[in-house]
């Protein structure tokens, strides 16, 4: 995904203002852990997070997962609070 706009540079953070550092991070995602695949559903453990509520114990999403061609397309059923009406889809092309 890219931005609309230019990350600023901040040669020190300590000093970064709050609007630069949301500047900074604010198009950023990014999650480490663990994940189990099963069927066409995968489901990811987040250990780390950049959201906090995201890594609390026993915190997980459930996609449903299609790849066609190059493109991956992950669409969120569940997540610890239970099912999940409209959830949020992801569409990934590789490119090479």
């Amino acid at each position: 995904m890219a931005a609309s706009t230019e990350r600023p540079e901040v040669s020190d953070l300590s000093k970064a203002t709050a609007d630069e550092v949301r500047a900074l991070y604010g198009p950023m995602i990014g999650n480490a852990g663990t994940y189990e695949i099963s069927g066409n559903e995968v489901t990811i453990r987040p250990v780390v997070a950049k959201i906090p509520v995201v890594m609390k114990p026993g915190a997980y999403e459930i996609y449903e997962f299609k790849i066609e061609g190059n493109t991956l397309t992950l669409t969120q059923r569940r997540n610890v609070r239970g099912p999940v009406e409209r959830g949020t889809v992801w569409t990934v092309t590789r490119v090479e």
